[in-house]
């Protein structure tokens, strides 16, 4: 079974432990489409996973327990439970374990050594006085670094629990969704903090953004350069 075993060593690489765990069908459906693996064979993986086989042999259970463990919680015959049991055991060897835990959070390390630009582009509404709304419109590049890497990690925990092998990208796509998500939010409630007046969006890139950027400082991140302008489109809905 080395197709199956180096198939769910990249899905390791790819999604981290927790998954095999938390979702085993998730591995069965990526097993039968995207690794071309029968579907017979995804399935005695997929009990296997959902019977915790896999977490015995992470253990360093032997063979011959992760095989009487099969046999007794999922029916199975001696020569299919070995046959598992082997590729388990192959799986969680010394060599992948150490290789795995060398590149823990390594890609989380390295984020954290570089500058990263985020351009960003939001759309509201300005719900003026007499209930008229003005269609409103913001764009910003913002760069950012990260200044304490332990409140930033503190952050990402529950991500970096769930795959501690995040690549930089990873970890970018990650903040770049949740700080695009919090400018979304301060363009509305920027918008709509008086009916009577305008949005002055220079005053939005200076003060508008300030709650966010407080969010961020506690994530950890410096913001090195903010720039940004917006405009209000006079033809109401």
């Amino acid at each position: 079974m080395k197709k199956e075993c180096d198939f769910l060593k990249d899905y390791i690489w790819k999604n981290g432990f927790e998954k095999l765990s938390s979702n085993p069908f998730s591995v069965y459906e990526d097993m039968v489409y995207e690794g071309k693996i029968s579907t017979r064979t995804a399935r005695l993986i997929l009990v296997s996973l959902m019977c915790g086989a896999h977490e015995k042999a992470r253990e360093g259970k032997s063979v011959d327990v992760i095989v009487e463990y099969l046999q007794k919680e999922c029916s199975l015959t001696r020569k299919m439970a070995r046959n598992l049991a082997v590729m388990l055991g192959a799986l969680f060897d010394e060599a992948n374990t150490n290789e795995w835990s060398d590149a823990e959070r390594r890609g989380f390390g390295a984020f954290c050594e570089s500058i990263w630009t985020i351009e960003w582009s939001g759309r509201c509404d300005w719900h003026a006085k007499h209930n008229v709304s003005y269609p409103c419109y913001a764009k910003a590049v913002l760069e950012f670094e990260v200044a304490d890497a332990g409140l930033l990690e503190k952050h990402l925990e529950k991500e970096l629990k769930n795959n501690p092998f995040l690549t930089e990208d990873d970890v970018y796509m990650i903040l770049m969704q949740q700080i695009k998500d919090g400018l979304d939010g301060d363009m509305q409630d920027f918008c709509d903090a008086d009916d009577y007046y305008e949005p002055y969006f220079e005053e939005f890139v200076g003060e508008g953004t300030y709650e966010s950027e407080k969010k961020w400082k506690s994530w950890g991140l410096d913001i090195v350069s903010f720039e940004g302008n917006g405009e209000v489109d006079f033809e109401p809905w």
